[in-house]
């Protein structure tokens, strides 16, 4: 039913009579209740309440009448059958009352007769037609739930909002009544789910409804109220627009708007459109609102789901690579190397190597032009670095001036890799070490300067040297300082260089121990005159006793210590147990100096030297105290070691440089420096009596530190005729095993009441 005969008052007779007093009499009686519509060829009736007509009419418009009749099924269109009676046998007429016909009346009758039959009619139309809007009403309740039932199935198992979306279209569609459907988000242009046999129609339909031009905004309306907004005639309200056409499979006629409340991204809306007038009553837009409730919650649950895979991508992907260079991280290399090894098709055949690559030069660079240049020119080695491998190969930063690449026998892929040969693949790491190198070698630009870097590369196998990414990366991290410790371009990692490490961390952690608890020791060698071969002094010398009785001399750990900084609290013991060791010994009646060594590391600033001071000042005078330097030490930065020098002569220290004649020392400079005594190189008393020039230089020292006043000191004499050459040469003091071993402070003594003679040196 079109919505114009939905809108009338007064119900509709069409009238298909040809006796004109039949007319007359119909029109009397009924012309002023009802719309009468007279006409013999049927083309006048339009949707009438009930069908009045002549035996004639009914033969001449059957296919009409059955026409009308079947398109208002299953409400009734009454047919009453008007006869005379004098001329139409009673048995045909009731033949067709119940199929062509619903009622006869025989004329002549009484006007209330006439009356009668045609109210009753027209009342059993209307109880027809609201049987059948309870019918529809309960049909559209049923089917509501039906589809709200079944879109709730989706909802919990729709795996993406476009699969949801369009699954809710579609399913909305299968009800037998609604005929078209879609989602929205406007502003946005696009139509993300449509449903129906008029869906080429949808753009056209969503813009209108979506505009205010001259009818209700129901989309504006829908989701400024957050309530649904039915239409129960669209041609009336103008919201079909021309553009639609007017195809019967086109044709729609009610339609209902349903917001779509989310919390995050953009809101929209759901529309459904019926061929029925009047379909969207309260009680299914109260239905299809909770279904609307439930699209919106589950369009949240999904892009809430959708952000937050955002979310996890981007905190994995910097997680997973490097800020600074865009490169993938140690991370990523980790968990790239664990499925690795997962995969891997052999063991102990290696399908990877790892190249740890440390450059050389960086810090310095990084020091003195600031971060942002170091930055720069970390990204040019990112840049050259993947310019020089395949691109099979991964490029890994590993943090600061740390890179790792990770070459392949084959593209990387998610399959099995099978293995090489190994000495082929060693091969190939060492080749590509080389090339990295030389990309390496080209100055790097920054703010129009040149700098200048080199490298030092480590190459572990995969997986050979580990079960792990993290012990694959660490042994050629261990490779890579065996590079540099070497000088070499590349180290291959060998299990022996671990063995190696392990002792050398043991031994750490165990001098470390001995430092914390004083289980080092001391062993004291003489000093002497030469010429009278008193003793003068003697010289602090560490050693480290060994749980199996033996004694490690100080070669075998001095230089770790240097390496790890444990010579900082190593040397403060050794002076301070120096110089108590020195108070007893006066205490005792034996005045001598005592000789103690320094490391650079130890002499950086003022407040060692005030830290030896407080050191030594609980026990003995510093006076009594040799701080011993060598001359490589003094080299390393004249002025600032001069300057500290100074500053122990100042608390009273003595100043010796040792192992003179080695390295390069200014004679300007040096008859400037507070120091009282040169001690001579024993490379060059072990070379007496043999030709060469280093036989020339005892005597060039002595007559120098003569000229400067200073006392000579040769270490390392071992025989008479060392012993004598010296004397000679007018060496004033004298140490080596010939006169006296290092030992402990008990053999010392007992040396002294032995009857040795102790002679305290002019201060």
């Amino acid at each position: 039913m079109s919505g114009s005969s939905a809108l009338r008052t007064t119900p509709t007779i069409a009238v298909g009579i040809e006796s004109a007093a039949n007319v007359r009499l119909i029109n009397s009686v009924v012309g002023d209740q009802y719309s009468l519509q007279h006409a013999l060829d049927g083309a006048a009736w339009e949707e009438p309440e009930l069908i009045v007509v002549d035996r004639a009419s009914l033969q001449r418009h059957s296919a009409l009448i059955h026409q009308l009749c079947t398109q208002d099924a299953p409400m009734i269109l009454p047919v009453l059958l008007v006869s005379d009676g004098r001329r139409d046998p009673n048995l045909r007429s009731h033949a067709e009352l119940g199929t062509a016909i619903n009622d006869i009346l025989r004329i002549p009758t009484s006007r209330m007769e006439l009356l009668a039959r045609i109210d009753n009619l027209v009342h059993m139309r209307q109880l027809s037609r609201t049987q059948e809007k309870a019918r529809r009403e309960l049909s559209d309740v049923v089917g509501a739930l039906q589809i709200l039932n079944a879109c709730d199935q989706i909802l919990v198992r729709s795996e993406s909002e476009s699969a949801l979306l369009d699954s809710i279209c579609h399913r909305i569609v299968q009800a037998e009544d609604y005929d078209l459907a879609w989602i929205s988000f406007p502003p946005l242009p696009d139509i993300p789910a449509k449903a129906g046999k008029s869906a080429e129609y949808t753009n056209i339909l969503a813009a209108e409804w979506a505009s205010t031009n001259g009818h209700r905004a129901l989309v504006k309306e829908a989701l400024e109220t957050g309530k649904p907004q039915p239409v129960q005639h669209l041609q009336d309200e103008g919201l079909i627009p021309e553009a639609f056409g007017n195809a019967d499979e086109r044709t729609l006629s009610s339609g209902v708007v349903l917001p779509l409340q989310v919390d995050i991204g953009t809101p929209g809306y759901l529309a459904i459109c019926s061929h029925y007038p009047n379909h969207f009553d309260q009680e299914e837009c109260q239905l299809l609102q909770r279904l609307s409730t439930n699209l919106a919650y589950a369009l949240n649950t999904h892009r809430f789901q959708r952000e937050r895979d955002i979310q996890s991508a981007e905190i994995r992907g910097l997680a997973f690579s490097d800020a600074l260079t865009g490169l993938p991280n140690r991370h990523y290399l980790t968990s790239f190397l664990d499925d690795l090894l997962e995969n891997q098709e052999t063991r102990g055949a290696p399908s990877a190597a790892i190249l740890f690559i440390d450059l050389d030069g960086f810090k310095i660079i990084n020091d003195a032009l600031g971060h942002d240049a170091g930055d720069e020119v970390l990204i040019q080695v990112s840049r050259r670095l993947q310019g020089a491998v395949r691109d099979s190969d991964l490029v890994v930063r590993q943090g600061g001036d740390e890179f790792l690449v990770v070459i392949f026998d084959a593209p990387r892929t998610s399959a099995p890799l099978k293995p090489r040969d190994p000495d082929s693949f060693k091969e190939l790491a060492s080749s590509l070490a080389c090339r990295i190198i030389d990309s390496l070698n080209s100055p790097f630009v920054v703010d129009d300067h040149e700098q200048h870097l080199s490298a030092s590369i480590g190459i572990s196998l995969c997986p050979d040297h580990g079960e792990n990414a993290s012990v694959i990366i660490q042994a050629a991290d261990i490779a890579m300082y065996e590079a540099k410790k070497t000088g070499g371009i590349s180290h291959l990692y060998s299990p022996a260089i671990s063995e190696q490490r392990q002792q050398r961390l043991s031994l750490e952690n165990r001098l470390r121990h001995a430092i914390d608890h004083e289980e080092l020791a001391l062993h004291f060698q003489p000093l002497f005159n030469m010429q009278t071969l008193d003793v003068i002094g003697t010289e602090a010398l560490v050693r480290w006793p060994q749980e199996d009785g033996s004694m490690l001399s100080p070669g075998n750990f001095i230089p770790l210590a240097e390496e790890t900084c444990l010579i900082r609290p190593m040397g403060d013991w050794i002076l301070e147990a120096a110089a108590r060791q020195l108070r007893d010994w006066h205490d005792a009646g034996y005045p001598l100096t005592m000789s103690v060594n320094l490391s650079l590391k130890q002499l950086q600033s003022e407040g060692d030297v005030e830290r030896f001071f407080e050191l030594v000042r609980p026990y003995i005078d510093p006076r009594w105290i040799t701080l011993e330097l060598t001359e490589s030490i003094v080299a390393s930065d004249p002025s600032a070691i001069e300057s500290l020098m100074h500053k122990l002569s100042e608390h009273g220290f003595q100043i010796a440089i040792d192992d003179f004649g080695t390295g390069y020392s200014s004679l300007s400079r040096l008859q400037h420096m507070p120091i009282q005594i040169l001690k001579i190189d024993r490379s060059f008393v072990d070379q007496i009596n043999t030709p060469g020039k280093g036989n020339a230089m005892i005597p060039i020292i002595r007559q120098m530190a003569a000229s400067f006043g200073l006392l000579t000191v040769a270490e390392g004499i071992e025989n008479e005729a060392q012993y004598q050459h010296l004397c000679k040469q007018g060496v004033d003091v004298g140490q080596g095993f010939w006169f006296g071993r290092p030992v402990p402070e008990a053999q010392l003594r007992e040396m002294f009441l032995q009857g040795a003679t102790i002679v305290p040196p002019q201060m």
